[in-house]
């Protein structure tokens, strides 16, 4: 079956903004705007609880959103190719990060020195390192071909919880072995998914490892294009999305090996006038039916696996996708193996949407602009990124509550830092926190969320701390801060012990937390001397005569640390 060479009509359509807001079909569920402003964003990563990476196809420019605002100036500017799906298109963040510094970008690298449309130089994969502000020190991890194109270029990357890492890229309009055409060409690294360590090195578990060249790179292959990877929290699988020529785009649950079937299959084997024995077969290959798929195409994009409670129990674990020509959300519920979906309709029996009325059952929102990502944010939420719209939206429960995921607050001491955050969870964000009555204590501020500051004088307080949210719902809660003074060590001097003779010395600490820890940061004990790190007795039987200069110190259980410098006589 000879396709059409011609550009996802979804990246044409989905420029327009979309008509109306975002909207969704549970009334217990809400969409809030996140940011604006984005040119042609393609996906986004967070790289802090309300920091987010987000990526411009066209510009080449890595954009942050800080609390909800467009930072003016991009982390990053790098020259691609835009024409057609080509650009800057793929971002994963290490999953050390951010003790493991590295971001990871999939984009189409410009011959020339700025932005190009049709002046290609490869489909690459960067690791960059970010050092707080910025990306910095790229390390070439995957270099690609970019033609005959231009579209069906993936981009899509991903970390695995094995830590892999996980690159796909589409044909290329291409017709090889890895299209299934077993006389074509050789495997030439298009139509695959590449699993990667995260040096780009390959992992001796690969499933063609054991057949060296390209083909060891190789986790899955046989795959026309696609705009969505995601791993199954559950089962630790990888599922996909697949965009098929003019019918059967598809959703696939991609085991290690799997031949995705194109270009000799779209949609189930059985729909198709070819079947499985037409494959081009690696040894240690199989091929598996979709598990959905659409008759009509929508162009679907993201997938991703609602790994929180915030949307509602009955959401927790579900699967949603997003696609780019309608700019719809779809749901869809596993079955108790999470191999496949359950669906109500009859006419899903054969796990195909043959028209508009089988399908409906599947979505839950409209209106979204062309969704290019979907993440589930720090805070639980579905964050959906809209290409059309320029726009990240962030979807939650409205039913929910507001409230405080804090009952009481812990201890203050003077010196220590304290930082508490008061958990807002339900409502509405953003959130406005105020205190109504009462003073927190010196030196302790309300600074969005949270309470920090230092203590700097030994007075509690009462206060009452009201929040409101963006529509207005409110609620108070009374709260109390103990306060104490600083640690210190008490000890003036310390008993002179006597050569030969049991020695007992203990070491006091005033006020502070307890329980106490103690040390010595300068000096040794005299020999056949012990300090008894929980109680600060000193005990032992000295062995020689002597004035040793030591420095004790003392840790208590709010981080509060002294030090005292004392001399152990030994007569």
């Amino acid at each position: 079956m000879k396709r059409l060479l011609m550009v996802l009509a979804a990246w044409l359509t989905a420029y327009s903004p979309a008509l109306g807001a975002p909207t969704l079909r549970d009334p217990n569920l809400t969409v809030t705007e996140i940011a604006s402003g984005l040119s042609v964003p393609t996906t986004m990563a967070f790289i802090g609880t309300d920091d987010i990476l987000v990526l411009q196809k066209d510009n080449g420019q890595v954009r942050r959103v800080i609390a909800g605002v467009l930072q003016p100036s991009a982390v990053l500017d790098v020259a691609v190719d835009t024409f057609s799906e080509r650009g800057l298109l793929g971002i994963a963040v290490h999953p050390n990060f951010p003790t493991t510094p590295f971001v990871y970008l999939y984009y189409t690298e410009s011959n020339t020195s700025g932005d190009s449309s049709g002046a290609p130089a490869a489909n690459r994969v960067y690791r960059y390192t970010w050092n707080g502000t910025m990306l910095t020190s790229p390390i070439l991890i995957l270099d690609l071909s970019v033609s005959p194109g231009p579209n069906h270029d993936g981009g899509v990357i991903t970390f695995g919880p094995d830590g892999k890492l996980y690159v796909v890229i589409g044909d290329l309009n291409r017709d090889g072995q890895l299209q299934n055409f077993p006389g074509g060409p050789a495997p030439d690294d298009t139509s695959v998914i590449f699993r990667l360590n995260d040096d780009g090195s390959i992992p001796s578990d690969n499933p063609f490892f054991s057949q060296g060249g390209n083909v060891a790179k190789y986790y899955a292959y046989g795959i026309r294009n696609s705009f969505g990877m995601a791993f199954d929290p559950v089962t630790a699988k990888l599922w996909m999305t697949e965009n098929g020529p003019n019918s059967f785009d598809e959703i696939n649950l991609v085991d290690p090996g799997f031949n995705s079937g194109w270009e000799k299959l779209m949609g189930p084997d059985s729909r198709n006038s070819n079947n499985v024995t037409d494959l081009f077969s690696i040894a240690g290959s199989h091929y598996a039916d979709p598990k959905f798929s659409w008759l009509n195409t929508v162009g679907p994009t993201a997938i991703v696996f609602l790994d929180s409670a915030n949307l509602g129990s009955e959401y927790e674990d579900d699967v949603f996708v997003g696609d780019i020509n309608n700019g719809n959300l779809y749901r869809f519920k596993p079955n108790g193996a999470r191999n496949g979906f359950v669906f109500s309709g009859a006419g899903l029996a054969d796990l195909v949407a043959d028209n508009n009325a089988e399908l409906d059952e599947t979505i839950i929102g409209a209106s979204f602009g062309g969704i290019t990502d979907l993440k589930v944010g720090p805070d639980g939420r579905l964050y959906v990124v809209s290409l059309g719209d320029g726009k990240i939206y962030a979807i939650s429960n409205a039913a929910l509550p507001l409230s405080l995921g804090i009952a009481t607050l812990p201890t203050a001491e003077v010196g220590v830092p304290y930082n508490v955050d008061l958990n807002i969870s339900g409502g509405r964000p953003p959130f406005s926190v105020s205190l109504t009555t009462g003073v927190l204590p010196p030196g302790l501020n309300l600074i969005g969320e949270t309470i920090a500051g230092t203590l700097t004088l030994v007075k509690g307080s009462r206060f009452t701390v009201r929040v409101t949210d963006q529509l207005g719902a409110s609620l108070t809660q009374r709260f109390n801060i103990s306060a104490l003074g600083a640690v210190s060590i008490s000890n003036r001097s310390l008993p002179i012990g006597r050569v030969g003779r049991s020695y007992s010395g203990r070491l006091s600490a005033r006020s502070g937390n307890k329980q106490f820890a103690w040390s010595v940061v300068a000096g040794s004990l005299p020999s056949g001397l012990t300090l008894d790190s929980t109680t600060g007795r000193i005990s032992g039987t000295p062995v020689a005569v002597g004035d040793t200069n030591l420095t004790f110190q003392v840790t208590d259980t709010l981080g509060g640390v002294a030090q005292k410098d004392l001399t152990l006589s030994i007569r």
